[in-house]
């Protein structure tokens, strides 16, 4: 009977030593799946965190990219209404009457011509230029240019020459003025 005793003490003690294994075992799996869960919060926070911030970016980008679309329709929108202010412009000079234009080639010539000059103009101003100049014994008449209208004046050895005619008073006029237009035109 004592061998039984010594038994059922042993298997007591064996008992207790699995249940304080069994209960260290659960303790110690409990601890890894807490920490395990902590650690995943951890990276699913910093993954939102990093998926936040980039929808951010993201959104950013595509706002910076209508943005500078906008502008650029804009900014071509501008430029297509300066240039038809710019054709109206040439339109009524082809169209300006004859006693207009008479006044304006005289200025021209008398206030640019010096000394002796070669006067060129367009076809359909040449009989007006020939009487202009038909006063003035220093000019000549040298024939016919592509433009508009007004004049091209030209010393007799061609190193000097000035050119009056309406295409390039309107062209330098244009640049000088575009920014005072386009605030008209558009506010700014």
């Amino acid at each position: 009977m004592a061998l039984e005793v010594i038994i059922e003490e042993i298997r007591k003690k064996g008992d207790e030593e699995v249940r304080r294994i069994k209960g260290e075992a659960e303790s110690e799996a409990e601890k890894i799946i807490a920490e395990a869960k902590e650690k995943a919060e951890e990276i699913l926070k910093k993954a939102k965190e990093e998926a936040e911030k980039e929808a951010e970016r993201l959104r950013r980008q595509e706002i910076s990219g209508v943005n500078l679309e906008m502008k650029r329709l804009l900014l071509n929108k501008r430029k297509e209404a300066l240039e038809t202010v710019y054709e109206i412009v040439q339109d009524r000079i082809k169209q300006m009457d004859t006693e207009t234009k008479k006044k304006l080639l005289e200025n021209l010539i008398k206030k640019n011509a010096v000394g002796e000059m070669v006067v060129y103009s367009n076809k359909d101003d040449e009989p007006v230029v020939r009487e202009v100049i038909s006063d003035m014994a220093d000019l000549k008449y040298g024939g016919n240019i592509d433009c508009l209208g007004g004049v091209i004046l030209e010393s007799p050895d061609g190193e000097v020459r000035i050119n009056l005619t309406f295409d390039e008073l309107l062209k330098q006029l244009y640049e000088q003025k575009m920014s005072e237009v386009s605030k008209i035109l558009f506010g700014e």
